[in-house]
């Protein structure tokens, strides 16, 4: 910040030099965010979540299974749901603080697809009596490999942004 005192006493003060350079900075690095990617993984997200929570629908009128008896495809995907709706709240609120939560609610959806999709695999293979329930398994489980590449995916953008813009958050946050 700089400060000036005319001959009548009054004072000004303007940013500096480089307080608008880092400024500029951030708010550069803060559009590239906010371009459109953060909307478009979270609308996946959701997607892919309320897709697995309908595909499972079928596996109430079957036989019990482990899935059906920990709730795997309700937890896992209100989790997507949740993961797309902070998704979409980075893009319309790009701060350090949302950053992050979004990063953590990615990690957490990426480890949580990674569990659902080991569930169904050891469903699949301790009930292979039922042709239709294992295809419906197969097809939710493809949804959830999906669901792991697109928050790995949106997990890399936001950690290099995360990087990028770590040293520029602290002016006018």
């Amino acid at each position: 910040m700089s400060v000036t005192v005319s001959t009548d006493l009054s004072v000004t003060t303007a940013p500096c030099r480089v307080e608008e350079k880092l400024n500029d900075k951030r708010n550069a690095l803060l559009e590239s965010l906010r371009k459109g990617e953060p909307k478009i993984f979270g609308v996946s997200q959701i997607a892919l979540g309320l897709l697995i929570i309908s595909y499972s629908m079928p596996l109430l009128m079957t036989e019990s299974s482990l899935i059906i008896n920990i709730g795997v495809p309700w937890w896992s995907g209100l989790m997507f749901v949740f993961s797309g709706a902070t998704a979409i709240a980075v893009e319309k609120n790009a701060r350090s603080r949302t950053l992050t939560v979004c990063l953590t609610v990615s990690i957490v959806a990426i480890i949580v697809s990674l569990i659902a999709l080991a569930l169904y695999y050891i469903d699949i293979g301790l009930n292979l009596s039922s042709n239709f329930s294992t295809a419906v398994k197969n097809a939710i489980s493809i949804l959830i490999m999906v669901q792991t590449a697109v928050s790995s995916a949106f997990t890399a953008i936001l950690y290099k942004v995360k990087n990028n813009t770590f040293g520029y958050m602290g002016i006018n946050e």
